[in-house]
């Protein structure tokens, strides 16, 4: 792969994790539901998603979006999911076990910023996705400037983190998938375990 299309290729991994993290971290607004029903990467992406929408009253969708989100993540229902990676990793399944003490740590180390206001436990995973949009990101400005060893050292810090901190997304994404009454987060769940699937196995390639 030459330069330039590993740039592009960065770029384009950079904006999946930053999209799939902002699905993660709450209810789509109205403005981010226009973005994707007006972009034709939708129709495949988020499909079912794409072919309820185009019938519906895109406030009315939004609404329906945001009690889903809250019924699925924010625990106004008899049977929530919890997107921290604790949970899924830990013997008790309890929050704030040691995968949030190792993931804070991962941030810290490359310099994503938790804002005071989240309020959540660390390994919640919409931030280790957006760990890995950073790690993209620079990766891409370090080729841009011909860093090429900061590249693969930045090549490297994703496949540490993605085989440490990633292989429980699945089964939330599972959970998710099973629990979702909008099309909108069920298609986020697949598209979540495709694309970390895809991504996996580009990264040993690398």
């Amino acid at each position: 792969m030459d330069t330039s299309a590993a740039i592009d290729l960065a770029h384009e991994r950079a904006h999946a994790y930053r999209f799939l993290s902002r699905a993660f971290i709450g209810a789509p607004d109205a403005a981010l539901i226009d973005a994707l029903l007006d972009t034709a990467a939708a129709e495949t992406t988020l499909p079912d998603f794409y072919r309820e929408a185009k019938q519906a009253d895109r406030e009315t969708l939004r609404q329906d979006v945001a009690a889903d989100y809250n019924q699925l993540f924010l625990g106004m229902s008899a049977h929530p999911v919890a997107p921290y990676e604790s949970v899924y990793t830990s013997e008790e399944g309890l929050l704030m076990q040691d995968a949030r003490d190792e993931a804070l740590a991962a941030y810290r180390t490359w310099g994503l910023t938790v804002p005071e206001s989240f309020g959540l436990p660390e390994d919640h995973v919409a931030l280790e996705l957006e760990l890995m949009a950073l790690l993209a990101d620079r990766a891409a400005s370090a080729l841009e400037t011909g860093g090429g060893e900061e590249a693969e050292r930045l090549a490297e810090a994703q496949r540490t983190f993605a085989t440490e901190h990633l292989t429980w997304v699945d089964a939330l994404c599972d959970d998710i998938q099973k629990r979702a009454r909008t099309a909108f987060y069920y298609n986020v769940a697949a598209l979540t375990k495709e694309t970390l699937a895809a991504d996996r196995e580009l990264l040993e390639e690398q």
